[in-house]
């Protein structure tokens, strides 16, 4: 018996060894409430390739989304509905940094952040002006009355000001700290209803081309909404159209339209996969991306 007390002792103390190296139990696979990643300019974790169930499905612990094709008014389209279980994972990357005019492929900042899933950003440094915060820092505050704005806070929940001035938009948004934000438009929906008109950089409004939404849909949880460019097949759509198309979806509270034409990818996992056999394909000067949170099991 005494034997015995001795190995379970020992089994016991071999157990607690975590717990005295690392102040903490073992993670559970399961538990992700603590799965978060820095608010600076980091990529996100690797991505492992065995939580892409299909070609249109990925599920980690932290990350979730599935993807839905189709075609409207003769113009190809893609739906992501996208979930996260920490707001740090909606995250913003730059070619050269956010002070430069560097330019690069969508695709190699996707790559070099380990996104799951990326999408072209509004070419922040194309305008010089209006206002631009990423990853939590304010690298421009000009605004002149002539942009509607998306603001994402530390939350990750969305909101929406329609031609703001210099002042108009607060340092913290209901005492939470601004982590994003985009100075493109329109604003296409705003408080679940189509926001008509809007102010943005007014380019190729009433043409059919390529475009790109970003909308949430509820806490922590988006939808990407991209329609294809005027060929092969496709018609592309007008802003209207494009307008029309995202606010018909009952359940998005914001949707926002970022750069478009040829500017516009959709990313996964380093690929694009919208409009893949087009030749004009512009580098850009942002991207915005979901990362995984996830460390893997024991980590």
């Amino acid at each position: 018996m005494k034997k015995r007390g001795i190995a379970v002792l020992l089994i016991c103390c071999l157990s607690l060894l975590p717990v005295l190296a690392h102040g903490t139990l073992a993670v559970d696979e399961d538990d992700t409430s603590h799965y978060s990643l820095p608010i600076n300019d980091s990529p996100g974790l690797p991505v492992d390739s065995k939580f892409f169930l299909t070609d249109t499905e990925y599920e980690d612990p932290t990350l979730r989304f599935t993807i839905e094709t189709g075609r409207r008014e003769e113009c190809d389209y893609w739906i992501v509905n996208i979930e996260i279980k920490d707001p740090s994972q909606l995250r913003t990357a730059s070619a050269d940094g956010w002070d430069s005019s560097g330019v690069a492929p969508g695709t190699r900042m996707a790559q070099r952040m380990n996104a799951v899933l990326a999408i072209n950003g509004d070419y922040f440094s194309y305008k010089g002006h209006d206002y631009v915060v990423r990853q939590g820092v304010t690298y421009l505050n000009h605004l002149r009355g002539n942009r509607d704005i998306l603001v994402i806070d530390e939350d990750g929940d969305f909101h929406g000001y329609m031609a703001p001035d210099r002042g108009d938009i607060p340092d913290q948004i209901d005492g939470k700290k601004i982590i994003n934000a985009f100075s493109f438009g329109p604003l296409l929906v705003l408080d679940g209803k189509i926001r008509q008109g809007g102010y943005s950089i007014a380019m190729s409004e009433d043409v059919g081309c390529q475009r790109m939404a970003l909308a949430q849909t509820g806490p922590l949880q988006y939808r990407v909404i991209c329609c294809a460019a005027p060929r092969r097949g496709s018609k592309g759509m007008t802003l209207e159209k494009f307008r029309n198309f995202v606010a018909e979806m009952k359940d998005i509270q914001i949707a926002y339209n970022l750069d478009g034409g040829d500017s516009t990818v959709l990313i996964i996992n380093g690929q694009k996969i919208n409009d893949v056999e087009n030749p004009n394909t512009r580098d850009l000067a942002d991207i915005i991306y979901f990362a995984t949170a996830y460390p893997g099991p024991g980590q």
